[in-house]
């Protein structure tokens, strides 16, 4: 019964299969694959018309007292760098009453309590600018590969709004069915205008960066990485009024920063996915080693003996690239005054983490930081779930520092500010002591896969040549590929007034009226913190699994803690529901992460608080006993507070709770009418390493009012 597991735990135990292409008797490793691009040379795209442009605000008498942004998704292209040969191809969402475009826009501002409503054209062209792998659930062949939805990644939304799996839409205005049979779809499509769909936002919470983007089953993944996603920006009077007056504690929006960070890739040479300067995906699975992609030693387990030929093309377990690109642009730089300024992160990648460090530029290797110096520490005031109930200071020394290429990093200090895909970090820096014509380096030392690595997924200057076993050449000064210096900010001479508080009085002011923010804040939705022990409360069992699929493929699934496919307690997405509740239900979760990956896991419709973390024996022999093994640590100072999307790490087990209340709207909600939803609302929690998503690490959350 544990064969199949001591394979994938001694073989794939961090679920690192490789992906290659097999171009006659040459090998392509799907590693390194961008041109060297010069470091620093660009600016960082900010917020406005002549970077990331803001969305403008109509109105529709069908939504009285709403905001109706008039958008559409359609494809366009962008210079992501200056080195590159030519302009980007990407998909993106435009706001059609300005027509400007431009890569994470349009961002939208919103207020708490103010409704928005997102009418969406689909103008997409009819072939994908990226490798379609139809194999996977929800992806059937016959689905268009210009299909999308729209998901408020952190929105308490109805779920008819919430941009579900199968609530996708084509321009021609054919809609993805609630399940293989039946023609109803999860969408309010607009009377009239085939391939146009509103969402409706209710906006009934507290001040913080939330991003909306592609959720298509099938093809999530995909459209995310082609640019299908764009901020959204809640604002509320109680963190407002700390940015306003003539020594705010907040630093106010000139000050203010978005730092979008991604990985990407991009083609050297042309293929039948574009051009030269296009993004390059991974679409030919391999798995490592000499291995069979099956266990083929038990055939009894419900799995065949041989494994039926690869999709071509074909997903892969993650998908790891070599050029950081923030806001847009690869290695960016941005001109700072020695004053406060506040940062909004977001990690935006597939499936890349980020432990960000701060660090002086290296006076005699220039563009590489200089270790002996930190930059000014990072003050965290909130995260993905708004502002958190105390500040936290970060990057402040003695800071972790991985020095060699093999993967080994110490993360576990509390200095760092570690961000897995799709969380944020609200943040303050003081730059007010940093020397004018200083320059500073932002860094990132995470392992990838997190935590365990592969060396050759870390790019760095002088970073031994790998290219014989599919990694990269060294990287020389100066230059990509490089996954460690992320940007650069530099230091320009002060203009206007100098700020009224520095760091130490940011910090105290904080201390003292941060917990009072956080419970002005969060209170007036009924956030009050949860209690565990209250009477009514639901105590359940999650597991987090890998396994094979039918074509031998890693696949990662969410399960609980009884067994569904012979020894594996993971379940597929079209599997019956195990996570139905009633409206209003208060439920403790323990998710046991059997995998050797740390699993950033999403919550639709509900945020979460993290009560604590405890080891657990994941040996073969007593995996089947769910149960911790050491004593339970309490969540690490910037995971206090709410969350929206947890890290969840290897032979941990991860404690949330959280209350499943269905928002209140202004018009009746029905039900799902997909076959085993019982007539609930249909939300859904799933692994934010997208191409865990897709395959097949999401489950329904399905809500009974």
């Amino acid at each position: 019964m544990s064969t199949r597991r001591e394979f994938l735990k001694t073989t794939i135990v961090a679920g690192t299969a490789v992906a290659l292409f097999r171009l006659g008797e040459r090998v392509v490793w799907a590693y390194s694959q961008s041109p060297q691009l010069r470091k620093f040379v660009a600016p960082l795209p900010g917020l406005g018309p002549n970077g990331i442009p803001i969305a403008s605000a109509t109105t529709n008498s069908a939504y009285p007292g709403a905001d109706v942004y008039q958008l559409a998704v359609q494809q366009y292209e962008q210079q992501m760098h200056p080195d590159l040969p030519n302009p980007t191809r990407l998909w993106g969402y435009v706001d059609l009453t300005t027509n400007k475009q431009a890569y994470l826009g349009p961002v939208i501002v919103s207020q708490r309590g103010k409704p928005v409503v997102i009418r969406l054209q689909n103008k997409l062209p009819t072939t994908h600018i990226l490798p379609v792998d139809t194999s996977l659930d929800g992806a059937d062949p016959t689905f268009a590969q210009n299909r999308t939805t729209v998901h408020l990644h952190g929105g308490l939304v109805p779920w008819t709004s919430d941009g579900g799996p199968f609530s996708w839409f084509t321009p021609s205005g054919i809609v993805g069915a609630t399940d293989r049979s039946a023609g109803e779809c999860f969408l309010n499509g607009v009377a009239g205008s085939p391939g146009t769909a509103d969402y409706y936002y209710p906006n009934n919470q507290s001040a913080r960066l939330v991003w909306y983007h592609d959720h298509a089953m099938g093809i999530t993944r995909l459209n995310a990485y082609a640019g299908v996603a764009a901020g959204y920006l809640m604002t509320d009077p109680v963190t407002d009024a700390l940015t306003t007056g003539s020594s705010p504690v907040i630093p106010p929006l000139a000050y203010t920063l978005p730092l979008v960070i991604q990985d990407k890739g991009f083609k050297t040479t042309a293929d039948q996915w574009g051009r030269a300067g296009d993004l390059y995906y991974p679409y030919v699975y391999e798995n490592q080693g000499p291995t069979a992609r099956w266990d083929l030693g038990n055939p009894s387990d419900g799995f065949p003996s041989s494994a039926p030929p690869l999709p071509s093309p074909s997903c892969v377990p993650e998908a790891f690239f070599d050029t950081p690109v923030i806001n847009g642009m690869a290695y960016p730089y941005a001109e700072l005054q020695p004053r406060r300024y506040r940062f909004m992160a977001l990690n935006g990648s597939q499936a890349r983490f980020y432990n960000l460090q701060l660090y002086y530029e290296s006076t005699l290797n220039p563009g590489e930081p200089d270790f002996s110096h930190p930059g000014p520490a990072f003050i965290q005031i909130g995260s993905e779930g708004g502002v958190l109930p105390q500040p936290v200071v970060l990057n402040d020394p003695p800071i972790q520092i991985q020095t060699g290429c093999d993967g080994a990093v110490d993360t576990d200090g509390p200095f760092n500010l570690l961000l897995a895909p799709a969380e944020r970090a609200d943040l303050i820096i003081d730059f007010s002591s940093v020397p004018v014509g200083s320059n500073l380096i932002l860094y990132n030392d995470a392992p990838a896969p997190f935590p365990g690595g592969d060396p050759r997924n870390d790019y760095f200057t002088g970073c031994p040549d790998q290219s014989g076993i599919g990694g990269a050449a060294s990287t020389t000064a100066g230059k990509g590929p490089n996954t460690r210096t992320l940007m650069q900010f530099r230091m320009v001479a002060l203009s206007g007034a100098a700020d009224a508080m520095n760091f130490q009085t940011t910090l105290a002011a904080l201390e003292e009226g941060l917990p009072k923010i956080y419970r002005d804040s969060h209170e007036p939705f009924g956030e009050f913190d949860l209690n565990p022990n209250a009477p009514g409360v639901l105590y359940e069992t999650k597991t987090l699994n890998e396994d094979f699929d039918q074509y031998g493929r890693l696949i990662q699934r969410v399960g609980t803690d009884q067994a569904k496919y012979g020894d594996s307690y993971g379940r597929n997405y079209m599997d019956d529901p195990t996570e139905v509740y009633d409206d209003g239900q208060v439920v403790v979760w323990d998710i046991y992460n059997t995998t050797g990956d740390t699993h950033p896991m999403h919550f639709h419709l509900a945020n979460v608080q993290v009560l604590g973390r405890a080891e657990f024996d994941d040996s073969i022999a007593n995996i089947l006993a769910f149960v911790p093994t050491s004593p339970w640590t309490a969540p690490d100072p910037n995971y206090r507070g709410w969350k929206e999307t947890v890290r969840m790490n290897p032979g941990e087990v991860t404690r949330v709770i959280m209350k499943l209340q269905l928002p209140v709207v202004p018009f009746p909600v029905p039900g799902s009418p997909r076959a085993g939803m019982q007539g609930g609302h249909e939300y859904v929690w799933h692994c934010h390493i997208l191409e865990h998503e897709e395959h097949d690490m999401m489950r329904p959350l399905v809500i009974r009012p």
